[in-house]
């Protein structure tokens, strides 16, 4: 996901405690290999917000439900083994993105990434983030989201 933060915040996020988040584009990556709510229809409609009220149970949903948080777009590929950690490493590297909380999002990573939420500044990464896909030879699906998710 491509999220756009509009204000600096400070919020508390699970067991990573309070943690402050400058202005500018963040990248989540995650995967829905499973089914139902678990699958990627569901987990993308859960984080824009599609599902009704929702109470915070990953670390993105203490993000995504806080003020000034925004979805812009979200970046999808079919696959059939998990590929988060490769695509969140090459989006590190490739688009020089910096790590705001380490261990956010990655608390139970198989590969030792720092976090699944990057930082990436002021400039939308979007169309930098579909040619990471493409570099790893997946074939992205790009849906933009603005305006579909966040806090108030």
């Amino acid at each position: 996901m491509v999220i756009i933060l509009d204000r600096a915040l400070e919020i508390e996020v699970g067991s990573l405690g309070p943690s402050r988040f400058e202005p500018g584009f963040y990248l989540y990556t995650g995967s829905g290999l499973g089914s139902g709510p678990l699958g990627l229809r569901g987990r993308v409609e859960r984080h824009l917000g599609l599902r009704g009220r929702r109470r915070a149970f990953w670390h993105i949903d203490y993000f995504l439900m806080s003020p000034g948080a925004m979805v812009k777009a979200v970046v999808a590929a079919r696959t059939e083994e998990r590929k988060e950690c490769e695509v969140n490493k090459a989006l590190l590297e490739g688009l020089r993105a910096s790590v705001p909380i380490r261990g956010f999002g990655s608390s139970d990573c198989p590969s030792g990434c720092p976090a699944h939420l990057l930082y990436t500044g002021h400039e939308d990464p979007t169309e930098g983030v579909v040619g990471i896909y493409l570099s790893l030879g997946l074939e992205p699906l790009l849906v933009e989201a603005t305006g579909l998710a966040g806090g108030a």
